[in-house]
């Protein structure tokens, strides 16, 4: 099987066993939702857990699991990641991605030419930047906006970007 991450546990909430999260999804009320599975990596194994409830308070997601409503059943669970099951992600729009189908990605320049791999993808404010070992070894950061992303080729595994002086 194979997982996604999809957030972090940072903190327990009070002492009924909700859990505060770091998510890392655009789709918090379909990942958390209650009755959903997820899973989280605890000793290199991945535990599932039914969720109980999802709730925001204070621009936090608070989140507990089904059978687990007290703060000792869960405080061991802090810092640890969340994930969720690959085959239950939706389909996006034709030209979005998820960042994990960036990751790993062949780099090419309009010539054509190889010019690094996708390490990962970094949220920013305005827009989201792809982290590119180039093949140098040096590291640099693309904007992922469309004056610089031409193509994405999945079945490829290859990104076409349109670079100008100073980029890279």
């Amino acid at each position: 099987m194979e997982y996604i991450k999809i957030g972090k546990i940072v903190n327990t909430f009070g002492i009924k066993g909700e859990l505060k999260i770091i998510s890392f999804t655009d789709f918090d009320e379909e990942r958390f939702g209650k009755g959903n599975m997820i899973y989280i990596l605890c000793d290199d194994k991945y535990l599932p857990f039914t969720i109980a409830s999802f709730r925001y308070h204070k621009q936090n997601i608070l989140i507990s699991f089904e059978n687990m409503n007290d703060i000792n059943l869960v405080e061991k669970y802090k810092n640890l990641d969340i994930y969720v099951n690959a085959k239950d992600i939706h389909h996006l729009a034709e030209g979005e991605y998820y960042f994990f189908e960036l990751k790993d990605l062949d780099v090419y320049n309009m010539d054509n030419k190889l010019i690094g791999k996708v390490l990962k993808v970094e949220e920013g404010l305005a827009h989201n930047n792809l982290r590119i070992e180039l093949n140098d070894g040096k590291k640099c950061l693309v904007p992922y906006v469309k004056a610089f992303i031409h193509k994405v080729d999945l079945e490829q595994n290859k990104i076409w970007i349109k670079t100008i002086e100073g980029l890279l």
